[in-house]
């Protein structure tokens, strides 16, 4: 019996949001959601990483870590197809965000609710297929 291929990865230090957002991505959509805490995780596992759909990235991911802006890149280094979207707490002016706005990838704010997410996460996939 094979796995089934996550079409989501998620990206995020907080675990319970990791958890929180696994559970409302696979029930709502009924696809497989990966979550990873650190980039060195979701490096770890290339593999599955770079066959999903849809990478959602938390721009910051602590003091002195590789963040969401280091995944974006090593996901371009190596030949990401999907739709990606950077996921932040952090003000628009924070230089991070800045940054990522630069990219003009998609920036979700947090707190957001769960119908936009779905959303934005529909039409992610949507585009990516």
């Amino acid at each position: 019996m094979t796995k089934e291929v996550a079409r989501i990865v998620f990206l995020d230090d907080s675990k319970d949001l990791r958890e929180l957002m696994s559970v409302l991505l696979e029930s709502t959509l009924g696809v497989r959601c990966m979550c990873f805490g650190s980039v060195m995780e979701f490096e770890n596992h290339s593999h599955e990483v770079l066959r999903a759909k849809v990478a959602i990235l938390d721009i910051n991911l602590g003091p002195n870590a590789p963040g969401g802006l280091d995944a974006f890149n090593w996901l371009l280094d190596h030949g990401f197809s999907g739709k990606i979207l950077f996921f932040t707490g952090h003000a628009r002016a924070n230089p991070e965000v800045v940054l990522a706005e630069r990219k003009g990838v998609e920036i979700l704010e947090k707190p957001i609710r769960a119908d936009k997410l779905i959303s934005f996460v529909t039409s992610a996939l949507n585009e990516a297929a």
